[in-house]
């Protein structure tokens, strides 16, 4: 293994300060969800309004408008400065963020949101384009599990932010409280972190690179499309349709369901989807942790796990949905539907930093900020639909019926994920060929 490269205390600065940096953006995320009724007095909107305006129309600009915009900024991460276009994106979600607080009526909070989605749609491939040149494939995985548990930390120290200030405090300073931060870490960033070199960790153009030859892979049209040629990437975007779907339950539908279906109070339920949550955030380091293991066995051992524990997930969730009804009981147990909700976090987690670690390893540096733009857009699209899907199955069959259906995607996902067993290793063997000719290339030069 190359400590130089690969393990420098640098190069493992940057990464943690690239976590860091991501779990205060990715932090902003659920901000307004505790809060919704409070900020909808606040701008005289009715239950409705509070409903389409605040989680509706916000919802899908925050996501969906901020991750079509996003498809530049993969482009542009793979053209230009990824250090000077990380920074501006950061500032792009953090300022409209502290902004949001000041919010005077219902237009700026609007456009502050969709600003704010921008930043955090904005800084997946710029985030993940660095770690491809930071780290070599023998160790990308663990370092995308680092910054995925960053994340979900974020998300969940967002939302207790949110949840126990704004009730006390008012709706507007969790926003400010959460960007902050990386109104002063950006800066260390600026001063401390040196950009790698494209492709610097590739096996076949580390030692030319390091002897001064330039890497000359650029972006372009013809190379764009040849991203939708590779038959692991198509994977990659496929599954992520399926594999979006179910988090819906978890996260919009799943408190209120065991609240008013199961029979369990809104304390009790609120205490099952936060173990769910927590289980969530170490699933995915741990799956980081597990997928490097098996990759460096064999390579196709990374999106055979991948895909088995996306399938084997569905077990405890659908114990967890299937759980008995407590209503009449006088002291209903959590044990059982804690375990299960444990579980299910934990296994269903796993799989999402080994597929981005699939995607890194089968694209050149000059398309990977491209490629993530493109698989973030398939992901926005997803938790701004999968939500309307369970929804419709909801109204024809009712809600456990429908929850099992949307269990049953994370199946179909895994299924889609376990053909790479087959493309993954033979995309990167000409991923690997490719390189070497660029190398030979530049040698020439």
């Amino acid at each position: 293994m190359d400590k130089k490269i690969s393990l420098g205390k640098k190069e493992l600065f940057a990464v943690i300060l690239l976590a860091v940096i991501n779990l205060f953006l990715f932090a902003d995320q659920n901000l307004m969800a505790p809060n919704l009724t409070q900020i909808a007095h606040e701008f005289g909107f009715n239950d409705i309004e509070r409903d389409v305006k605040l989680g509706g129309n916000i919802s899908f600009v925050f996501w969906v408008l901020g991750a079509v915009i996003t498809l530049g900024i993969g482009w542009l991460t793979d053209r230009f400065s990824r250090k000077k276009l990380f920074i501006a994106t950061v500032l792009v979600g953090s300022i409209p963020c502290f902004m949001t607080g000041f919010a005077r009526n219902y237009t700026e909070l609007f456009w502050m949101r969709a600003l704010t989605g921008i930043g955090i749609g904005g800084i997946m491939p710029l985030t993940f384009s660095l770690i491809g040149d930071f780290f070599t494939h023998k160790n990308r995985a663990i370092a995308s599990a680092v910054v995925a548990f960053s994340q979900g930390m974020g998300v969940a120290i967002g939302q207790l932010i949110a949840g126990f200030v704004g009730p006390e405090y008012g709706w507007r300073l969790p926003f400010i409280i959460v960007a902050l931060p990386n109104l002063v870490m950006i800066f260390l960033f600026w001063l401390a972190v040196r950009e790698p070199a494209r492709g610097i960790t590739e096996d076949s153009l580390k030692e030319l690179i390091e002897s001064g030859h330039a890497y000359t892979g650029k972006i372009n049209w013809s190379v764009y499309k040849e991203l939708f040629k590779i038959k692991t990437n198509i994977i990659v975007f496929i599954q992520g349709v399926p594999g979006c779907i179910p988090w819906g339950v978890f996260f919009i539908f799943l408190n209120d369901y065991f609240a008013q279906d199961k029979g369990f109070s809104v304390e009790s339920a609120t205490v099952i989807v936060m173990v769910a949550g927590a289980c969530c955030i170490l699933g995915g380091f741990a799956g980081g942790i597990i997928g490097n293991w098996f990759y460096n066995k064999s390579s196709k051992y990374m999106p055979l796990f991948a895909g088995l524990a996306a399938i084997a997930g569905t077990i405890p969730t659908a114990f967890l949905l299937n759980y008995p009804s407590q209503a009449g009981v006088s002291n209903p147990t959590l044990v059982p539907p804690l375990i299960f909700a444990a579980l299910a976090g934990f296994t269903n987690s796993l799989t999402g930093v080994n597929v981005n670690v699939l995607a890194l390893n089968v694209n050149t540096p000059e398309t990977r900020g491209s490629l993530f733009s493109l698989y973030n857009l398939v992901d926005a699209l997803g938790k701004g639909f999968g939500p309307v899907v369970i929804s419709l199955f909801i109204s024809v069959l009712g809600r456990n019926v429908a929850f099992n259906i949307a269990n049953f995607f994370w199946v179909i996902c895994g299924l889609i994920i376990l053909i790479a067993v087959r493309t993954f290793p033979r995309d990167e063997a000409a991923l690997n060929e490719t390189l070497k000719k660029r190398a030979e290339l530049m040698m020439k030069e």
